[in-house]
């Protein structure tokens, strides 16, 4: 009998380079035309190794604006009930997007992608876990920190600027809106292992996105205050790492508009250890 939460080999390792080129430069065109879609600092995503995408959710565009913009191919997860008919999941199978179940155990979900990541691919992951309701970015859940902590790999965070205007939820059709994909600086590994770094994290994917961000919220619903119980939960094996003064983790995002200097920023700390104290917990998030 075979173990239902082994993961299984990873199917984007079966790629076809024709479709993916194909159904890449066929996006891109679509994009330009009708989003007048924008891409910078696409220089800063590293030539080689392995690379973790961190971008924000509020779109079904999401997974397609980062792969017509990444210099390199993107594996991607994606639910498999997005491919209930049988032209889509073989094309999803070309491009190399990896499927998964929505009731299968999120742990095998992570250890997919962690292998992925230790093959030296870039994986791309929307930590927010569904698209977001009103635009602004969403507490990052605990799949972020588990893939970090497991694989020691580099972070890049992406703001997807645009395509909740374009694509919201409940639109049937993509209206035409300008996205705009930012690029940021790497980050290592111990800087978003840090204390306070995947919540940094999240602001700078906020501010490449020009978005706000969503308060907190405790399990009964109420927003949490920032420093609350959930920011001072660690895990035991919580590895300590002062992230460089300079660096995000350290000092506040600066807003760069003054229409959203009123948001209010949530200083969580470490706002997802409960999540990621167990891996099974976790969620790379799927674009539900």
């Amino acid at each position: 009998m075979s173990d239902p939460e082994k993961p299984k080999r990873l199917q984007s390792v079966r790629r076809s380079a024709f479709w993916w080129t194909v159904s890449r430069f066929a996006v891109l065109m679509f994009s330009k035309l009708w989003f007048r879609i924008r891409c910078e600092g696409a220089d800063k995503l590293p030539e080689h190794g392995a690379v973790l995408l961190v971008a924000n959710h509020a779109s079904y565009l999401d997974p397609g604006m980062v792969g017509i913009t990444a210099t390199r191919w993107v594996g991607f997860l994606a639910q498999a009930g997005l491919a209930s008919l049988a032209p889509c999941r073989w094309w999803l199978a070309q491009v190399g997007v990896t499927l998964i179940d929505r009731n299968a155990p999120s742990k095998a979900a992570m250890r997919l992608l962690s292998d992925c990541l230790k093959a030296g691919e870039v994986v791309a992951i929307f930590p927010e876990g569904t698209r977001s309701h009103d635009g602004s970015v969403e507490v990052f859940k605990g799949g972020v920190e588990f893939l970090v902590r497991r694989t020691k790999t580099t972070v890049v965070p992406i703001g997807i600027d645009g395509s909740f205007r374009a694509f919201p939820r409940g639109a049937w059709f993509p209206r035409p809106r300008k996205i705009v994909v930012r690029y940021g600086e790497p980050w290592t590994a111990e800087q978003v292992l840090a204390v306070g770094g995947v919540e940094a994290l999240r602001r700078r994917v906020a501010e490449l996105a020009r978005c706000p961000l969503a308060a907190a919220k405790t399990p009964t619903g109420q927003v949490a205050a920032p420093g609350g119980v959930l920011g001072e939960v660690l895990s035991e094996n919580r590895e300590i790492v002062p992230a460089p003064a300079a660096h995000p983790a350290s000092s506040g995002v600066q807003e760069s508009s003054p229409e959203r200097a009123d948001v209010a920023i949530e200083r969580t700390g470490k706002g997802s250890a409960i999540d990621t104290a167990d891996p099974s917990s976790a969620s790379a998030g799927g674009g539900a």
